[in-house]
């Protein structure tokens, strides 16, 4: 099951989708000691003030955002550069400033795994946990990050909100076969987790 974390579609309330890299003077920064590798679609939060990666339970805290790659000045040349993942055990972290997608009115589409217990057009509304500890791919650059479709339920600390299909034709697969679905993050740090409802 190779997911691609979470990506951008639209604001919920209009307008254009922009990841941010400033939350004051000197932006996300990374943190130095972090001990996990940085992957574009990945959920972050903070810890000390700096930005980690949270994703190594099935319900993150409050999350920042996504994470969207990061710029760094090259210590040779001097110039800016940007790059779409930080590998683990980089010894420079704490030079990068990330860009994260930090709006809580972003809607997103993931993967969600639909294995044991499938979600369905019933579902929307309720929250969803994530696939604990994903493996990002230093190749594409992307995260492996997706969703638990077995765990849909009210949970207001569930991570993940759906909203929706986010399949071509908008339809819904059964179980055994992964799908692209439309979700808001529910446990964000610029909003309170909202109870899932049933029956929209």
């Amino acid at each position: 099951m190779a997911g691609y974390g979470l990506s951008p579609v639209r604001q919920a309330t209009g307008g254009t989708i922009r990841a941010n890299n400033f939350t004051d003077g000197n932006g996300y920064r990374i943190a130095a000691t972090a001990p996990t590798a940085y992957f574009e679609g990945d959920l972050v939060t903070y810890s000390a003030g700096l930005l980690v990666t949270d994703m190594g339970g099935a319900s993150p805290g409050a999350v920042v955002g996504v994470f969207w790659g990061a710029e760094y000045q090259d210590n040779s040349t001097g110039d800016v550069k940007f790059v779409r993942s930080i590998p683990n055990g980089t010894v420079a972290k704490a030079q990068y400033k990330a860009y994260v997608y930090d709006d809580p009115n972003t809607l997103f589409k993931i993967q969600a795994d639909q294995d044991t217990t499938a979600i369905a057009a019933a579902n929307v509304g309720e929250n969803l946990q994530i696939v604990a500890s994903p493996s990002g791919s230093a190749t594409t650059h992307k995260s492996g990050l997706v969703a638990d479709s077995s765990t849909k339920a009210t949970t207001n600390t569930f991570p993940l909100q759906l909203l929706g299909s986010a399949q071509d034709d908008l339809g819904y697969t059964a179980a055994g076969t992964t799908m692209d679905a439309l979700v808001r993050i529910n446990s964000h740090q610029h909003r309170t987790g909202a109870t899932g409802v049933t029956g929209i």
